[in-house]
């Protein structure tokens, strides 16, 4: 017989602190990169490194995003002007951006031309963190008081299932499945038109909007796993919780405060604190051919390293036998690393492995998916692109 939900959730909760977290007050101390980012052990966060699509909005790839522990958690932390915006919804112009290594600070100026609203958000390490602001120019036109704040979405897969403590005394779980608590929003007075398709769609839905599943001054957010834990903090308004999947299928869970009227600096200001484990490390990711190689071709892996990861010299392919063991056949030196961009890369040549069969590349206590080698492995590759 399985224990209630509220019985499990407690036990992880309870036991959450004793998994290889850091002692208190300890945290990533972050720093600007070369690249524009900021960046800490196990933690990167990224401010307009990439920008909203001019056709295709929603993409999640955009605006302040958080990488935890080798996984984009969160992305799109902007204003945004709805509470789980769609693929047509508003989104925010980006003027300038800028990295400043001397006060470890990356701001991005940004802007909503058709709504006079023009605003900065500045993402500035402090110990164990960063400290996220929203600054604007004016105060928020009348039209988006209620309606504009700053939105960070949090992408399902990472926090399905997993428990939320708000201010310390009230526990939850992210929803597997929508839960279509809504409300109705129509258009403000003076808000600009949207196209014509849009507002057939917005009044096919009659306005709806999800109502927030959770709202406290301070969140943390997968308690019970610490590779995906991140705690937030507003000085401001509440942080709200919504559930995007509500309002479209490609929606995201989304952490959102409002902008209040009349404020102008530090409108919202948010700590964000990201799970910290010592001296952890991204697991190498070996690429290799998914349709194998030919027998008497080069033959080649490239192996993806975080620069703190103290890789091993060689590398080693084993055969797959008919009884399900595996046979090392070639052990083989690794070239030395080199960077780009985020990660160190090296190549693996194993190209004098030539026996047609089904191989494996083992490296640093990882193992790839089943490839094959053969003479006519790239006989029918062109099959896998084809429908019927």
């Amino acid at each position: 017989m399985r224990p209630p939900l509220r019985t499990v959730l407690m036990a992880s909760l309870l036991a959450a602190p004793l998994q290889c977290l850091a002692a208190p007050g300890t945290g990533p101390v972050m720093q600007v990169t070369d690249g524009g980012y900021l960046d800490a052990p196990g933690v990167s966060v990224m401010l307009y490194d990439d920008n909203y699509s001019p056709i295709f909005f929603d993409q999640k790839d955009a605006a302040m995003q958080i990488i935890l522990h080798g996984h984009r958690i969160a992305t799109n932390g902007s204003v945004r002007l709805s509470p789980t915006p769609e693929q047509w919804d508003p989104i925010p112009h980006l003027i300038a951006h800028q990295a400043d290594k001397a006060h470890e600070r990356l701001t991005a100026t940004v802007a909503y031309p058709a709504y006079h609203l023009h605003y900065h958000v500045v993402v500035a390490a402090e110990p164990g963190g960063v400290r996220v602001s929203v600054n604007l120019d004016a105060p928020l036109p009348p039209s988006l008081v209620g309606r504009a704040g700053f939105n960070l979405e949090l992408l399902p897969s990472r926090y399905v299932d997993k428990a939320y403590a708000i201010d310390d005394r009230t526990f939850g779980v992210f929803p597997r499945s929508p839960e279509e608590r809504m409300t109705v929003v129509p258009p403000g007075p003076g808000e600009p038109k949207s196209l014509w398709y849009v507002q057939q769609w917005h009044q096919a839905k009659r306005y709806t909007q999800p109502l927030p599943f959770a709202t406290g001054k301070s969140m943390k957010l997968a308690v019970n796993d610490p590779l995906d834990r991140i705690s937030v903090t507003s000085e401001t308004g509440p942080l709200l919780l919504y559930d995007g999947r509500n309002e479209a299928q490609n929606g995201w869970y989304v952490l959102r405060t409002l902008i209040p009227a009349g404020r102008t600096s530090g409108a919202v200001v948010w700590h964000i604190r990201p799970g910290y484990i010592p001296n952890w490390t991204r697991p190498p990711m070996i690429a290799h051919s998914q349709a194998g190689y030919a027998a008497d071709f080069p033959k080649a892996a490239v192996i993806e390293l975080d620069p703190r990861f103290e890789a091993p010299p060689t590398a080693a392919v084993l055969r797959l036998a008919d009884d399900g063991t595996y046979h090392e056949v070639f052990a083989g030196p690794v070239s030395t690393p080199r960077r780009w961009l985020r990660y160190d890369y090296a190549k693996f040549d194993f190209s004098s492995v030539r026996q047609p069969g089904l191989y494996v590349i083992q490296y640093a206590g990882r193992r790839t998916g089943v490839f094959r080698i053969a003479r006519d492995v790239y006989g029918n590759t062109c099959q896998t692109t084809l429908n019927g």
